[in-house]
């Protein structure tokens, strides 16, 4: 006889899902873990309609098609120009993608609908520019890998507003969909491609090849041209991350009181402030001694955070301890190395350090994640064997 067993739902969990009685519902078994979730897989998929992000574009493509009329342009550049594709997306890219995800976050704020809910309306600002600069960065560097491919590449009117309408339409999509999607690990990623991308095109991008030669917080000085946006990264990656930290703990604190959250939240704000103050206060000669001097904050904030992690956040594990203790003793083997000896370069030391620290940093934002997802999505539930009718 085959044996069934039935699992009793929390009236406080059930509400916290679509589902209705007596729906037939698809489950999983998945590293020996249960998932229940609705039978059609598009029933877990945000729903947009497609004329949420195709009007939009057509709108924006006609204003580009228009303009250019206007100025007798017949042949638009991939780049190369002030009126090319690259800039005409640029433009029209960041202010569409900024205002579908603006307005699809605060229609599902104000409906009560969807993850927005559960962010504080004072995250927003910063949410908001965040993804705008992404989408400078992003459309900057792929225009620019463009016009070395494609070299004097030029298209007719029409073809280009095509261009433009294509571009336009599926940014609105991603930038819809994120909105509807919106979660901690959606702005840790964010945070992730907000630093990492922002530097890397700054690289790639500034006047000077041999920047390298100097130190690493030569991007962000006035000899740098594009110094602007290696700050702003810095700027808005630390603003990100307290909008982060303020959405974690607010989760967190329902289930782990006490002290030493707060000293951990504290110092993660502390950490961000940093790094944000790091790109307000670049390192030219009028802000060089406070340009250092917060840098070493942050090198201690970060150091003080690994030593005091065992006591501060809540059910670690040993494997991150023994993680966060191995990063701490290489980072302090290579300042021991750096100081004594010729072997690293000052750019050397400084990419290695802020690499293993943002790893770190990156596994201590993923570990208290799990820490708030489980205190704001965790039930009890009681599983028994359902009693059946012997068959004689």
């Amino acid at each position: 006889m085959v044996k069934k067993y039935q699992i009793e739902i929390p009236e406080s969990a059930f509400d916290k899902t679509d589902f209705s009685i007596g729906e037939e519902l698809s489950l999983s078994v998945n590293h020996k873990q249960i998932n229940i979730r609705p039978i059609k897989v598009s029933d877990q998929l945000p729903k947009i309609n497609i004329f949420w992000y195709v009007i939009p574009a057509i709108i924006l493509a006609s204003v580009f098609l228009i303009f250019f009329s206007l100025k007798k342009i017949s042949t638009v550049p991939i780049t190369g120009d002030d009126y090319s594709i690259a800039n005409g997306a640029l433009f029209l890219g960041v202010c569409s993608g900024v205002l579908s995800f603006l307005m699809t976050f605060i229609i599902t704020k104000i409906l009560g609908k969807g993850p927005s809910k559960d962010f504080h309306w004072r995250s927003l600002p910063t949410i908001t520019i965040a993804c705008g600069l992404i989408i400078a960065f992003s459309f900057s560097a792929i225009f620019w890998l463009f016009g070395q491919m494609f070299k004097d590449a030029r298209f007719d009117i029409y073809t280009a507003t095509a261009f433009i309408f294509v571009i336009l339409a599926a940014l609105n999509y991603i930038m819809i969909n994120l909105a509807l999607t919106l979660s901690s690990s959606v702005i840790t990623n964010l945070l992730t491609i907000m630093i990492i991308g922002g530097m890397l095109f700054s690289m790639l991008t500034n006047s000077s090849r041999d920047w390298w030669r100097y130190n690493f917080s030569f991007l962000g000085t006035a000899k740098n041209s594009t110094n602007f946006q290696f700050n702003i990264t810095l700027i808005f990656t630390g603003l990100l991350m307290i909008a982060l930290v303020d959405y974690l703990f607010v989760n967190i604190q329902r289930r782990y009181h006490g002290y030493k959250i707060q000293a951990l939240r504290w110092l993660l704000i502390m950490l961000a402030v940093c790094i944000a103050a790091i790109g307000l206060f670049p390192n030219n000669p009028e802000f060089h001694v406070l340009h250092d001097r917060i840098a070493m904050w942050l090198v201690y904030i970060m150091l003080i955070l690994i030593v005091v992690i065992r006591w501060v956040l809540p059910e670690v594990t040993k494997q991150f301890l023994t993680i966060s203790y191995t990063i701490g003793a290489v980072m302090s083997i290579e300042y021991i190395v750096f100081k004594l000896s010729n072997y690293l370069s000052l750019t050397a030391f400084e990419l290695f350090e802020f690499g293993l620290a943002f790893s770190w940093l990156l596994l201590l934002l993923q570990n208290i994640e799990n820490l708030a997802q489980f205190g704001q999505n965790l039930f009890v539930v009681k599983l028994k064997p359902v009693k059946q009718d012997k068959v004689s």
